[in-house]
């Protein structure tokens, strides 16, 4: 598992969702794994969306989810990992068909 660098960079307008045309790195909260695991997008009662988790750390992860798919600012996230874990997260970036999250709440996602 290879660690990933403790920076991402921020939008426009400092560390929220963004096109990627940031300049200087914003510092994380956490060292982030890189991991491939299968995650869902809960978007509602009825709807589901699969996305690949690639980075994971305590405070964070880095989803890969289609571009097409329009995320809301938070939304409850399913991890298959040894066992079914749904953490609430918020999105802080969105890059193609990449979006940085934070674990809401209790905080640290422990894997």
């Amino acid at each position: 598992m290879a660690d990933r660098p403790e920076t991402d960079r921020p939008g426009p307008h400092g560390p929220g969702p963004d096109d990627g045309r940031g300049d200087a790195p914003i510092p994380r909260a956490g060292r982030r794994h890189r991991v491939i695991q299968q995650g869902r997008i809960v978007l509602g009662p009825d709807r589901l969306v699969t996305c690949e988790i690639a980075d994971l750390s305590a405070a964070g992860a880095r989803l890969r989810v289609p571009a097409r798919i329009a995320l809301p600012e938070t939304f409850p996230l399913v991890i298959a990992a040894h066992e079914l874990r749904t953490v609430e997260v918020r999105l802080r970036w969105r890059r193609g068909d990449f979006a940085g999250v934070t674990f809401e709440g209790a905080g640290a996602y422990v894997g």
